[in-house]
């Protein structure tokens, strides 16, 4: 049986902190306290977010310095709407407002969870070889 979906989209504003880190506990995302998310979604250059009525069910950021480098991240749709292509829906309006806004040389770079690969290579992304650190 499939539920009914009252879908809606906005652009621009990111979730609120508690909705951000409720989403990202539910998609396995991983853990940020609300400081750490307040913090950061301020320095959003630009979100998507997806809504089932007043439910936040899907989002993603973009980062960076606007010019020379963005990333895309916080990409999560709630597991019990994920098959719709909301996901897919949100990295298109991300690509989009990136495509209409970024000077044509920026580098827009993604890190993907194992498993979510396809997605982003539909997408237009590529391979390249990366390493990370986490602070502390």
């Amino acid at each position: 049986m499939t539920m009914a979906v009252t879908l809606t989209w906005a652009e621009g504003t990111p979730p609120s902190v508690e909705e951000y880190c409720a989403l990202r506990r539910l998609t396995d995302l991983g853990d940020r306290n609300a400081e750490a998310a307040r913090i950061g979604l301020a320095n959003t250059l630009h979100a998507v977010t997806a809504r089932d009525g007043d439910k936040l069910i899907g989002m993603g950021r973009i980062i960076g310095d606007g010019g020379t480098f963005v990333q895309v991240t916080d990409i999560g749709v709630d597991p019990a709407y994920q098959g719709r292509g909301i996901g897919t829906e949100v990295v298109r309006r991300l690509n989009l407002w990136c495509d209409q806004t970024l000077p044509p040389t920026c580098y827009i770079s993604l890190i993907a969870d194992p498993g979510a690969e396809k997605l982003y290579e539909r997408a237009g992304f590529s391979y390249v070889t990366g390493m990370c650190r986490h602070v502390g």
